[in-house]
């Protein structure tokens, strides 16, 4: 082994260990502005990596004008266009202001987000709870007025109810949490029911204590009961807080970022910092939710969400949750298979992550560009599928771009040269 390699090595056992280590507690619930580092009140946060206004799908952009609508910063649709192309109102992505975004991802000052903070690494992850009305987009003035009034409830009673609630309760063992999901036939991605019911067990006592009126009280029970994928938010900011406690270790090859905006989809390497890696985004094979629909609706593969299988949950354990099989026509003898890939393009494995029907196998973590470029096996994802207007309408995997790793490589060779 070259001089080189025995660094590359060290550094992504280092990384490794970030991952296996984490300890995530969910603390607190803040407004965007109050929450992330650099946030601002004329800044739009948005899923995936770096991208054009003009480059952007319909999700996205409806989003932003929506979160410029609510914030004050325009009157009208047609102003906020303005002011976004003019540049006086700035868009950037949730993952360079600590955050993670599901789906369009769009996270403004006001938007409440979950905090977690990683007890070991000492970093924080934040996560939007959830945007947009109940449905996709039929009549796009209506849905933005859905949009902004669902915003609203979120901001003005959601939000100060779970800060109160998480506040009183002293924090939530997020990774506890996962491990019990998984074990109840989650894979904390495209499935949360159990996470959900968990979570929700968590916070009734102190739900139920606050000093809230009935009416506001049943609302946010009500909501947190239909929300199946409110987990998901809090599992994506635990997973954000260790993937950037993995990241700027140099030497390491594992990846630290996976994240896609309907367009491109992007990857972060932990040796190589904050750079992005992108190229286009692949679409989703899944079942749609609903037959007035077909593949013409549907935008590329969306969301900040694949944080899950950055950190070794979602696609990469979906043999947990075989049940999403039903979506691509699979069979659980393919969620096997799928799962067993992901080890062939992993550094190690999560002993606090057990899958019960592969005889209580660890999940597989730490994904090394150089093994999925040697493999030719790109991460497996579960994800939504989104309409091109807005709203989720179906769900089913994709695969990572393997063009993002071979230019991540390329760029790693060039940067870590071997001593002469």
């Amino acid at each position: 082994m070259t001089q080189l390699q025995s660094r590359i090595e060290a550094a992504n056992q280092a990384a490794l260990r970030v991952f296996q280590n984490s300890r995530p507690i969910w603390f607190d619930v803040r407004p965007a502005i109050d929450a992330l580092p650099g946030m601002t009140r004329k800044l739009i946060l948005h899923a995936g990596p770096p991208i054009e206004w003009r480059r952007m799908c319909e999700p996205q952009r409806t989003g932003a004008i929506c979160a410029a609508l609510f914030e004050g910063l325009a009157g009208t649709r047609v102003e906020a266009m303005a002011r976004i192309e003019a540049g006086d109102i700035r868009l950037a992505p949730c993952h360079e202001y600590g955050a993670v975004g599901g789906m369009a991802g769009i996270t403004s000052a006001s938007t409440p987000v979950a905090m977690v903070r990683d007890e070991v690494n000492e970093t924080v992850g934040c996560s939007l709870l959830f945007q947009g009305p109940r449905g996709q987009l039929r009549d796009r003035d209506q849905y933005e007025r859905e949009t902004v009034r669902q915003w609203r409830w979120l901001v003005e009673v959601l939000g100060p109810v779970l800060q109160s609630a998480i506040r009183a309760k002293g924090g939530i063992d997020v990774r506890q949490l996962e491990a019990k999901a998984l074990q109840m036939g989650d894979e904390c991605h495209n499935r949360n029911s159990a996470g959900s019911v968990l979570l929700l067990r968590e916070l009734l006592p102190s739900l139920v204590r606050l000093r809230v009126d009935a009416a506001t009280l049943r609302d946010c029970v009500e909501y947190l009961a239909w929300a199946e994928q409110f987990s998901l938010c809090v599992s994506m900011a635990a997973a954000k807080a260790a993937a950037d406690a993995a990241g700027g270790i140099a030497h390491s090859t594992i990846v630290t970022a996976l994240a896609r905006n309907g367009v491109d989809f992007g990857i972060r390497v932990s040796g190589l910092g904050d750079t992005w890696f992108t190229a286009p985004a692949n679409p989703v094979d899944g079942l749609l939710f609903s037959s007035e629909w077909s593949e013409n609706d549907t935008v590329p593969d969306m969301g900040d969400s694949s944080i899950m299988e950055t950190v070794g949950l979602g696609g990469y354990v979906q043999v947990a949750a075989p049940v999403l099989q039903q979506f691509v026509g699979g069979s659980f003898q393919r969620a096997v298979q799928l799962s067993e890939e992901m080890r062939q393009i992993t550094a190690g494995v999560l002993p606090d992550y057990r899958i019960p029907n592969l005889d209580f196998a660890a999940a597989p973590v730490a994904t090394d560009i150089r093994h999925v470029v040697r493999t030719g096996i790109a991460p497996i994802i579960d994800t939504a599928i989104a309409h091109r207007k807005g709203g989720v309408i179906g769900a089913g995997q994709t695969r990572a771009p393997m063009d993002c790793f071979n230019k991540a490589l390329v760029a790693f060779s060039a940067r870590y040269r071997e001593d002469p």
